[in-house]
């Protein structure tokens, strides 16, 4: 189990498929933020978070994993249907990740 979020950041430990789908919620987040449905404030803490996806080992600092944990919720009201389990497994994940 990771540790949770505190002062830094935290390891989250997803797969590969997991890590797509976390991209897929993040980038459709920012998509609905430049079209004005979201929250065009917090596209820094969400191209941050997409960045640091890239890097092995996967860390998010708490205000990063928060923004994965709303993308995701987003994501998956309305996700296909492939990447409904690992997206829900990478939403697990990440709700551990917070505590």
């Amino acid at each position: 189990m990771p540790a949770p979020v505190r002062d830094r950041t935290a390891l989250l430990d997803v797969t590969r498929e997991e890590a797509w789908v976390v991209h897929s919620a993040l980038m459709e987040q920012l998509r609905a933020d430049a079209a004005g449905d979201g929250d065009p404030d917090g596209d820094a803490v969400e191209v941050d978070a997409l960045e640091r996806l890239e890097r092995s080992p996967v860390q998010f600092t708490p205000d990063e994993a928060r923004a994965v944990r709303e993308a995701l919720v987003e994501y998956l009201a309305h996700a296909p249907p492939r990447d409904r389990a690992p997206g829900r497994a990478a939403l697990r994940t990440t709700e551990s990740v917070l505590g």
